[in-house]
């Protein structure tokens, strides 16, 4: 990517390097484990087998990782090479998966990939580091890569999430406090739908996540909850876990939103 290419992106590649770098390594059953989480569900029943994948901004390659361990042929892609070189390294143990992955620097503005390829167009925790005209790009991106009939699968964080509001209240506390946090705003899902649409996808789900996760946000400090009762936190424990099983089933205030979508044909 060059440096017109970064101008573009409003968190930096030293920002997301310092965030994302490790050499963990994978392991087979971490891989598949991870393709079984409740997100990757509603993805997985409509996916064809032995899919051509990317993942848009991979990072580490996580989910690359977890698709080929379940057949798919994969593209982990991302700007900073130095993410991309940890990506590669996590799977040195698992040479039949990275022969199933091929790992390509580029901007997801400007994909390197020829049109009406891709079954499948993924991204995990991407789409909300970008503006909103560039999330239009992205989009125009993805839509232009898929096949026709291929899906578009987005998971972002919900903005209708308590998560969103402490989340506000770190971004605050940060423009006084370095370190900076890598830039990112919540989604909401009608703005979700209305962009996707626009774009030319028929949504087929759009569905809230992890409610529980996002009601720990709220939780008191350490300190302070070590000033309640035993029997008092472990009632709120058990009450906040019903409540956030209450919130799935009704698909409310999880704190990831999930898109799919697929090409018109």
């Amino acid at each position: 990517m060059n440096d017109k290419d970064a101008e573009l992106v409003p968190t930096t590649p030293i920002e997301w390097e310092e965030s994302l770098v490790s050499s963990s390594k994978q392991s087979l059953q971490q891989c598949r484990q991870l393709s079984e989480v409740p997100h990757l569900k509603p993805l997985l029943r409509i996916l064809p087998a032995r899919s051509s994948l990317l993942e848009a901004g991979c990072g580490l390659g996580q989910y690359a990782y977890a698709f080929a361990s379940i057949g798919h042929r994969c593209m982990g892609l991302d700007f900073s090479y130095k993410v991309l070189v940890q990506a590669r390294k996590r799977g040195v143990d698992l040479p039949d998966l990275q022969a199933q992955i091929k790992w390509v620097q580029g901007n997801i503005l400007n994909l390197p990939i020829d049109s009406e390829t891709l079954d499948c167009h993924s991204s995990f925790g991407v789409l909300e580091h970008f503006t909103r005209p560039q999330q239009k790009a992205i989009l125009s991106e993805a839509y232009r890569s898929l096949k026709p009939g291929g899906i578009l699968y987005l998971f972002v964080p919900n903005f209708w999430s308590p998560w969103t509001v402490r989340r506000q209240i770190r971004y605050w506390y940060r423009k006084m406090m370095p370190p900076h946090l890598v830039w990112q705003k919540n989604i909401s899902r009608s703005a979700l739908h209305k962009m996707c649409s626009e774009t030319g996808f028929s949504t087929e789900l759009i569905q809230s996540f992890y409610a529980s996760d996002a009601l720990e946000t709220l939780s008191l400090p350490s300190l302070l909850s070590r000033v309640v009762p035993a029997p008092i936190r472990a009632i709120s424990a058990k009450a906040k876990a019903d409540l956030g099983q209450w919130c799935d089933a009704q698909d409310i205030l999880g704190y990831g939103l999930v898109y799919v979508g697929t090409k018109r044909n």
